[in-house]
């Protein structure tokens, strides 16, 4: 019998930024952290493996403004054995995503994602058999399909960075050429699984599929709901032993056990690490959980790893200029919110309708919020980790009907509800079926009429339908603000000599009727 333990987080996105606990008084996460503690558990057993389900390319600035290529000069000083690729990865195109992780030293696993009306994988390696300590395990890396075409934006799809929209339609919100797809992860998964299965004592697979996390200040608990898919795939999957999962970046407490598979999953950002003890009899080929662990990567408990942290002070070095740039202030700490308005969302929201005047309502996903802002001086850098992405200020005309659409889609809390501009009401109430949960949605004292036609600004993302707001394609007369990304929008902002009000970002435009 060996003891075979498995490493493995989701999401590790806040290298040197350190989050903080629920008590507020300590560092949780940090990549050079986390390569500490990892190294110390390898340290201590041979047959340890460190695996990571993907999304690490978003984040605080260090990423978004080198397009992932710093993630990947840090993740290369750290242990891991395998990782797979989540939909932040194609942030900046498909292109950019093949140069950036081509350039890493340990194996990066995708097997179900496609060039469109062809065989040609967009990766060609789809999993990987490692053995340690006499262990011999299959590692399969796929991206769920709803995840894919939720999330990636279309303009990355075509390997294009989201700043650049040189095949955007302006005329509508379409795309004049094809892409990448993924396909049938469970139908994938499976036929890796069964070629697998005889030359391996375990299978695993790194899956990046579900819904997306809850970007919101307060958390989220709602373990069952968030890997639902992730339950689904290993019940139709047969030979299956460890399903590691990204996407809804909910830490599982402990295994759940489907059939004679176990899912595991952890928290965004680094800040825990799932540790599964196994026992495994190789000649037997069975294995029994010996011990489970969720553990907080606390920064003062697991201290920098000097190889990693080097790495990242160097990258730091490079843009300290840049990010500590400051642009505005704020009295109060700005948060996020995922089924009501939040602070940063009225903050970006009031910006754009500034920056496009002529609209009459701004909308944003509340995914695209990222992270919070401090009260006192706000940089550069702080206003590039709260909106890492590249979406450019879009403005189209829609139906009131198109408007009542989307108002609906985010009420069904799938990913989140649109925050919106000064001006605009929403009420919706959770006690009626997804699809008739609006209560009341006015413009300026107005309730919105169907048949009317209105001016509203968004970002290129949603134009594009992403996170399910498939009605926003319906738009007419779209015009793409190029270079007008919605960094530099709130930045101007504050150029302009707007203030941040108490009174302007705590207003409850978007809340839940009682």
């Amino acid at each position: 019998m060996v003891k075979f333990m498995v490493a493995y987080c989701d999401s590790i996105k806040r290298h040197s930024i350190h989050n903080i606990d629920n008590t507020g008084k300590r560092d949780i996460g940090g990549f050079a952290n986390i390569s500490t503690l990892v190294k110390q558990e390898k340290a201590k057993n041979k047959a340890t493996f460190y695996f990571d389900a993907g999304d690490y390319f978003t984040g605080p600035y260090i990423s978004s403004l080198t397009k992932g290529e710093a993630i990947i000069d840090i993740m290369n000083t750290m242990p891991f054995d395998a990782v797979s690729i989540g939909n932040h990865e194609f942030d900046h195109g498909w292109d950019n995503a093949l140069r950036q992780l081509s350039k890493a030293n340990f194996p990066v696993l995708l097997g179900n994602v496609y060039h469109k009306e062809s065989e040609k994988p967009f990766w060609n390696k789809p999993y990987t058999i490692l053995e340690k300590d006499g262990i011999k395990i299959g590692i399969v890396g796929l991206h769920g399909v709803f995840a894919f075409n939720d999330t990636v934006s279309e303009l990355s799809l075509q390997g294009l960075d989201n700043d650049n929209n040189n095949r955007f339609d302006k005329s509508s919100a379409t795309l004049k050429n094809q892409g990448i797809e993924a396909r049938d992860e469970v139908k994938y998964l499976q036929h890796y699984i069964d070629e697998l299965r005889d030359k391996v004592d375990l299978t695993v697979a790194l899956v990046h599929e579900g819904v997306p996390a809850r970007q919101s200040s307060i958390g989220n608990t709602d373990v069952r709901r968030a890997l639902d898919k992730d339950i689904q795939t290993a019940s139709k999957v047969k030979g299956l032993d460890i399903l590691i999962t990204g996407h809804a970046h909910v830490g599982t407490p402990e295994p759940i056990k489907v059939g004679n598979t176990l899912i595991l999953s952890t928290d965004s950002g680094g800040i825990d690490i799932g540790k599964l003890i196994l026992d495994v009899n190789p000649t037997a080929r069975t294995h029994k959980v010996k011990s489970f662990e969720l553990k907080t990567v606390y920064a003062d408990e697991w201290i920098p790893d000097p190889t990693t942290q080097k790495v990242i002070n160097g990258w730091n070095k490079k843009l300290v200029d840049i990010v500590r740039q400051p642009v505005g202030e704020s009295s109060i700490a700005l948060t996020r919110a995922y089924g009501e308005s939040s602070q940063l969302g009225n903050l970006f929201t009031d910006a754009m309708l500034v920056a496009a005047p002529t609209a009459q309502i701004a909308l944003i996903n509340s995914g695209s919020l990222r992270a919070d802002i401090n009260a006192g001086t706000i940089t550069f850098g702080d206003i590039t980790s709260t909106f890492p992405f590249k979406n450019e200020l879009t403005e189209m005309d829609l139906s009131g009907k198109d408007l009542r659409n989307l108002l609906e889609h985010g009420a069904s809390l799938t990913n989140g509800i649109l925050q919106m501009s000064k001006g605009a009401e929403m009420r919706y109430t959770l006690q009626k079926p997804v699809g008739q949960r609006i209560v009341s949605f006015k413009i300026n004292g107005e309730e919105i009429v169907d048949t009317n036609i209105y001016h509203v600004a968004t970002t290129t993302f949603l134009a594009l339908g992403g996170d399910g707001f498939l009605a926003f394609k319906e738009g007419k007369n779209v015009q793409v603000r190029a270079g007008n990304n919605m960094s530099n929008v709130v930045i101007d902002y504050f150029k302009k000599g707007h203030k941040i009000t108490p009174a302007q970002v705590n207003e409850m435009r978007v809340e839940v009727s009682k």
